[in-house]
């Protein structure tokens, strides 16, 4: 493990100096930490995975332990790892045929994974995070569902779809209780209300939010309560004129989402608390690529943080950013370096061309702490999955708890770390290396209340 020389920290942190500042409500301090790898390379060893893996596009799913789950390709097989705190495995597989057994999309909560076949007609799973089949949904049941899209799953393991029903499409809950299986319909196109219904996303209160068209080309966000009356969260018109299909909810029925506004076209990315909007970032921002907002959707906690995934100026489609509506904060971006298994690696590859120059792999995902889950592509030609964690601590730079930040802190700061005390440690991964001092430079740069 790479050890800096206390005196390039000396170097380093006095470089760092000013007065104190109010702490953001979203932290600039993250830590970083590796669940798996894939490799196509025989000279490239996969981490956590078996050899050959393949990871590009799969849709990653965090739960609220900081545990995560994501489809994996193998050799003539397909599979779900599941991991947490950088150890995991596969946990199920089975025989690739010439279609997907599995989506890249799933949904991992409280034990429970969510996965629908990889063929529309073939129904959908629930796994449980030790490998066994908990139950299968097949196609049919009370309402005569033949295909599947877009499942997620409640702490009890619920799983709620879009499903399609003849010339219909139905929003559907479907569980087993005491072994019988039990569907609810919620919304349904051909009724007068929807001619088209997208992804549905739920939470344990039962509530269900969904894009729909209502009739002609008006977009309707809409949020069922438990009992499955709507309420619209936005509608195309005066204000935004497209949104992107997918829609984010979270456990205290917050909503994030993507949005083009009918004036100027810019593409904003909105939180909605139940009664008003708040712009998280825009393409106004200097750092980010207008249209590449619109390209992937965002997702949200109950405490208003708001993850996404956009270009930034420079290239196609490599930031990750979260936001609160004050604070705004990139986490990750091309070239920057990462510390992986086989020592720091750079993020991002360039695949030229069109495509140009990507970091991110696939959805992000946000748990209730703040933890965001990420794959990303690194520049020696794998895919890695992360999670990153917020450094919450307010005064972390304080290391003399006088409440003020001056060169007392940094000298602390440095005697901690020389002496590799637990103190020191700022991103808990029992090294005291270069990311230890990261953490303290940006949170002394950030300054305490």
């Amino acid at each position: 493990m790479f050890t800096p020389r206390i005196g390039t920290l000396v170097g380093l942190l006095c470089l760092s100096s000013g007065t104190a500042t109010v702490i953001a409500e979203v932290p600039t301090a993250w830590t970083f930490e590796l669940q798996c790898r894939s490799s196509l390379d025989a000279g490239t060893p996969t981490f956590n995975l078996p050899f050959p893996s393949l990871l590009s596009s799969q849709y990653v799913s965090i739960g609220e332990a900081g545990d995560i789950a994501i489809r994996v390709v193998l050799s003539g097989s397909e599979g779900v790892f599941y991991g947490q705190d950088g150890v995991g495995a596969m946990i199920f597989t089975a025989p690739a045929p010439v279609d997907p057994i599995w989506s890249t999309t799933l949904d991992l909560r409280n034990g429970f994974i969510a996965i629908e076949m990889g063929n529309f007609g073939d129904g959908a799973q629930l796994w449980d995070t030790s490998g066994a089949l908990v139950n299968n949904f097949s196609i049919g049941g009370s309402e005569g569902v033949s295909g599947f899209n877009g499942v997620t799953v409640t702490s009890d393991g619920k799983i709620c779809y879009r499903g399609d029903s003849g010339s219909n499409d139905k929003i559907v809950i479907d569980q087993f209780v005491g072994g019988v299986r039990t569907q609810t319909l919620i919304a349904q196109t051909g009724t007068g209300d929807y001619t088209f219904l997208f992804s549905p996303e739920i939470n344990d209160a039962g509530q269900i939010l969904t894009n729909t068209i209502p009739g002609g080309s008006t977009r309707r966000i809409v949020l069922f309560d438990a009992a499955g009356a709507p309420t619209t969260v936005a509608q195309t018109g005066a204000v935004w004129n497209a949104f992107v299909n997918s829609t984010a909810l979270a456990q205290n029925g917050d909503v994030a989402f993507d949005a083009r506004r009918t004036s100027g076209s810019i593409w904003e990315v909105i939180h909605w608390d139940g009664t008003d909007y708040t712009t998280i970032a825009d393409g106004n921002h200097p750092n980010l690529r207008n249209g590449a907002i619109g390209n992937f959707p965002p997702v949200v906690n109950s405490n208003g943080w708001v993850a996404f995934r956009a270009g930034d100026v420079e290239h196609s489609a490599t930031g990750l950013w979260v936001g609160d509506g004050t604070d705004l904060v990139q986490l990750i971006e091309f070239d920057q370096m990462i510390e992986t298994d086989l020592g720091m690696l750079p993020l991002g590859f360039d695949f030229g061309g069109i495509t140009g120059k990507q970091v991110l792999s696939g959805v992000v995902d946000i748990n209730e702490n703040g933890q965001v889950a990420f794959s990303a592509f690194l520049q020696n030609g794998t895919i890695g999955v992360f999670v990153a964690t917020p450094v919450m601590n307010n005064c972390v730079a304080d290391f003399n708890g006088d409440g003020m930040l001056n060169f007392f802190d940094v000298s602390a700061f440095l005697t901690e770390f020389g002496a590799q005390s637990v103190s020191a440690d700022l991103n808990e991964d029992g090294s005291w290396n270069f990311f230890d001092v990261s953490a303290f430079l940006q949170a002394f740069n950030m300054g305490c209340p």
